[in-house]
């Protein structure tokens, strides 16, 4: 049975500099038995195309390989851990439709391992992987560490989204109680005439605020602005 030291613990928890939390739970995973860890990290703003983040003590060639092969779209365990947040078994049957990838894995030392996802209210997704080259992992190991691994993944994802979300997004611009208003009845399906009903403006008025606050979020149209609003919770 495992047992985290303490200290190992509460650094994990306290640390918000992404490189260095994620070589605590590097270590934090090797105590479970397990050499590797990577995490894929996709943040999606609204009106953006998904931004890609990938933290891993994987081997270097293997990395290249990845990319260069383009395996990210036809990795069965990713493909999976997609649609599902449970854990995901790295097995043969898993990869019978893509043995390559399996073989190629294997070949660099991932041979036993799985895939756990995450996703959030903000539609950003991490898929945390453990692995090791030897030592078949049994279903009393996987149910023994598979809430381990999961509190891992909350973790790392908690503090590296918020991270780069940070990056990502300016802070909240500036805006009126009105605008935000508008924007409120605007999120909720109301055009600008049932706006300016329910506020007892004009129609012109509340149209002004609805380009203000595009110009203010830098959106391409009022769906964006409510959308950057809604992801941000501005609204």
């Amino acid at each position: 049975m495992f047992h985290w030291k303490p200290e190992h613990l509460h650094a994990f928890v306290s640390e918000r500099h992404p490189r260095k939390l994620f070589d605590i739970a590097v270590h934090l995973t090797q105590d479970l038995d397990f050499d590797y860890l990577g995490l894929n990290l996709r943040i999606q703003i609204a009106t953006q195309t998904p931004h890609f983040y990938l933290y891993s003590n994987y081997p270097s060639d293997w990395i290249l390989c990845y990319q260069d092969e383009d395996f990210y779209k036809q990795d069965s365990a990713s493909i999976a851990s997609h649609t599902s947040t449970t854990p995901v078994l790295w097995t043969d049957e898993l990869y019978k439709e893509a043995p390559h990838v399996r073989e190629a894995a294997c070949q660099h030392g991932l041979r036993h391992g799985w895939t756990q996802s995450l996703h959030d209210l903000q539609h950003n997704e991490s898929q945390m992987s453990v692995a090791r080259p030897a030592g078949r992992i049994e279903t009393a190991e996987l149910y023994d560490k598979a809430g381990s691994v999961q509190w891992i993944c909350h973790t790392l994802h908690a503090v590296l989204s918020e991270h780069h979300l940070d990056a990502l997004c300016p802070p909240q611009p500036k805006m009126s109680e009105r605008e935000l208003e508008v924007l409120k009845w605007s999120a909720a399906g109301k055009t600008a005439a049932d706006v300016a009903c329910i506020l007892s403006l004009s129609q012109s008025t509340v149209n002004f605020h609805i380009r203000s606050v595009i110009t203010k979020t830098n959106a391409a149209n009022k769906a964006g602005a409510v959308a950057i609003a809604a992801l941000r919770g501005w609204i």
